[in-house]
C-alpha cells in the first residue's frame, strides 16, 4: 500500500500563532485563511497536472474543518469521494480555552451541517452528530495519540488492498505521529517539518527488503511557490 500524507493549508490559528506566539483569540475549529485556500487549490491543481507520482484511489480527511477544506478541492480534482476517519484528527482534539484560567477545555467539534456544507463529496459517518463528533477529553498523553495513530493505520490496512494509494489530509503534529508510526519509530524526540499543504509519500516495501516501509518524499512542496509557503523554515522568497 502507498500513503500520501497531506497537512492542511494555513489556518487562522496558524496565522495567529505565527504573528503572536499565543493562542489567545484562537478559533475552536479553525478555518483556512485565504492563503490556506490558495494552498489547497494549488495542491489540487498539481495533483491533476503534472500529477502526483501516485494517483490516489482513496481520500480521507480529519473531521476538523481546516482539513476538510483542504481535502475538498483535491477530491473534486481527482473525482473521489471524501471520507472521514474517527481516529484522524490533530493531537489534543478540538478544544476551547477557559475564559478565566486559559486552560484547554474539550469541545465536540463541528456538527454534520457545518461539515456537509464544505463539500458535496463528503461522506458523513454516523459518529458525526449535529452537535459535533468528539466525545472525549483533551488528549494530552503521548500514549493516547500514538495508540490512535496505530488504530488508524491498522484499520486502513484491513480495509484496503495492497495496491491502493490512500490519501490522508491531516495536521502538523499528528502528521508527525503518523509518519513515525508508519516507519516503526516508537519514540519521536525530534520532528519532521511539515509545512502547510505539504505532501509526504510513504510506501510499503517488497518482502525481501529488511524494512517495512520507505518514506519517498517528506515535506514535499512542488505545488507551492515561495509566496505560498507557510509554517516552514524555508521561508517565503
Amino acid at each position: 500500500m502507498r500513503f500520501v500524507l497531506v497537512r492542511h493549508g494555513q489556518s487562522n490559528n496558524n496565522k495567529l500563532w505565527a504573528e503572536t506566539g499565543d493562542e489567545t483569540g484562537r478559533e475552536v475549529d479553525t478555518r483556512l485563511t485565504p492563503l490556506g485556500e490558495q494552498q489547497a487549490a494549488a495542491l489540487a491543481s498539481y495533483a491533476t497536472e503534472p500529477g502526483l507520482p501516485w494517483r490516489l484511489t482513496h481520500l480521507y480527511a480529519s473531521p476538523m474543518v481546516r482539513a476538510v477544506q483542504t481535502a475538498a478541492p483535491l477530491a473534486d480534482a481527482l473525482d473521489l469521494p471524501l471520507q472521514l476517519h474517527e481516529d484522524l484528527f490533530e493531537v489534543g482534539g478540538p478544544y476551547d480555552l477557559h475564559e478565566t484560567s486559559g486552560a484547554r477545555v474539550a469541545h465536540p467539534g463541528s456538527g454534520r451541517g457545518a461539515l456537509a456544507a464544505l463539500s458535496d463529496r463528503l461522506h458523513l459517518p454516523d459518529w458525526v452528530g449535529e452537535d459535533g463528533w468528539w466525545r472525549g477529553e483533551v488528549e494530552g498523553e503521548r500514549s493516547a495519540y500514538i495508540a490512535r495513530a496505530d488504530r488508524l493505520l491498522a484499520s486502513l490496512e484491513e480495509r484496503h488492498d495492497p495496491g491502493d494509494v490512500v490519501g490522508l489530509v491531516s495536521h502538523g503534529w499528528f502528521g508527525n505521529v503518523l509518519l513515525a508510526r508508519l516507519l516503526g519509530v516508537a519514540e519521536l524526540d525530534g520532528a519532521f517539518e511539515l509545512a502547510n499543504a505539504s505532501i509526504t509519500l510513504v510506501e510499503d516495501t517488497a518482502d525481501d527488503v529488511p524494512w517495512g516501509r520507505t518514506a519517498i518524499r517528506v515535506n514535499w512542496l512542488p505545488h507551492l511557490d515561495g509566496t505560498l509557503i507557510t509554517d516552514s523554515a524555508i521561508g517565503t522568497t
